[in-house]
Order: C-alpha cells, then sequence, then structure tokens
C-alpha cells in the first residue's frame, strides 16, 4: 500500500481512533488492509505482548487496524 491509498483509507476512519498493527515479530510486511476492530487493553504486561487484544466487550475501544501483508492473507 502507498502513501496515497493509506491516507484514503484513514479519510474514512473515526479521526480520534486510535492505529495499530500487529504486536511483536521479526522483519518487516506491506500493509494489505485497513478496517475498523474493537479491542482491550491486554491484562499481560510482557514487553512481546501486544497492548491490547480483540475484545466483544461493550466497553471495547473501537481501533483502526493496519492489517499487514502476512496476516492479510489469513483473512
Amino acid at each position: 500500500m502507498t502513501v496515497s491509498e493509506l491516507i484514503k483509507h484513514l479519510t474514512v476512519m473515526p479521526q480520534d481512533a486510535i492505529v495499530v498493527t500487529e504486536g511483536y515479530e521479526d522483519g518487516f510486511d506491506i500493509i494489505r488492509k485497513v478496517s475498523l476492530m474493537k479491542v482491550e487493553e491486554n491484562p499481560e504486561k510482557r514487553w512481546w505482548v501486544g497492548k491490547y487484544i480483540d475484545s466483544e466487550k461493550a466497553e471495547a475501544v473501537e481501533v483502526v487496524f493496519l492489517n499487514a501483508e502476512t496476516k492479510a492473507e489469513k483473512i
């Protein structure tokens, strides 16, 4: 995804939303998908674990998710 494509996707997203991507792993991938998802803070506070986890709870926060190439292939 190019910068101009990313900007186009982000302009339709809630402008005050947090932007997240995958947690810790090695290397880099291309962003293939921009979507909304609901998360909650992860109770596990270890450096290798992401700050947020998927959530269906009423108090979950909606965030903009930048889905990398390797993860987008699984969707």
